[in-house]
């Protein structure tokens, strides 16, 4: 079992998780914010003269990067991947206090959920960024707005939920009560 102090702390990595979802997601308004008070100004409104082979470039890098997305969900972040590929992660230094194997475990997993959490938030937040520069580079506000939402939507859907990181606690605890073989 899982001491409950341990327990507190490893479930308060959640809320780091959370903060740093907090900053990506105020990110993408601060670039709408940007764009739109650079495309207010004359000199830049006009755009740039390879505005459409830059457009044309950054919209299949920002799908090649929702395909990278979706194969990152499907590979690393399904709780078998986190639960398996946790001994492959440095622990997180705030649950390095813990005593015993079942504690060592949790607090691998734990670290292997932020980090690819975090991983995650970077993938969905590049997407917002070529929207940025879609909007810098030419007059294409809508390309920033479209891209900007469907960053922000993939980031609302990847909130870091506490009844995920619980689900994967009771999957470690529960394969430690469960007998070897």
């Amino acid at each position: 079992m899982i001491r409950p102090e341990f327990r507190k702390l490893l479930t308060d990595q959640r809320g780091a998780a959370v903060i740093l979802w907090s900053c990506f997601m105020i990110a993408i308004v601060i670039y709408i914010v940007i764009a739109r008070n650079v495309l207010a100004t004359p000199k830049f409104a006009g755009g740039f003269s390879q505005a459409q082979s830059v457009r044309i470039v950054l919209w299949i890098l920002a799908l090649v990067d929702f395909g990278y997305y979706v194969y990152w969900k499907k590979r690393y972040m399904t709780s078998a991947a986190v639960l398996a590929e946790a001994k492959s992660t440095k622990l997180l230094r705030a649950l390095e206090g813990h005593k015993g194997p079942i504690e060592e475990r949790a607090a691998a997993v734990v670290s292997t959920y932020v980090t690819r959490k975090t991983v995650v938030f970077a993938i969905i937040e590049a997407i917002s960024v070529y929207g940025l520069v879609l909007g810098l580079a030419g007059p294409y506000p809508p390309d920033l707005y479209l891209l900007s939402a469907v960053s922000w939507l993939l980031l609302t859907l990847e909130f870091p939920s506490e009844r995920s990181l619980e689900g994967l606690l009771h999957r470690v605890e529960g394969s430690a009560a469960a007998p070897e073989r």
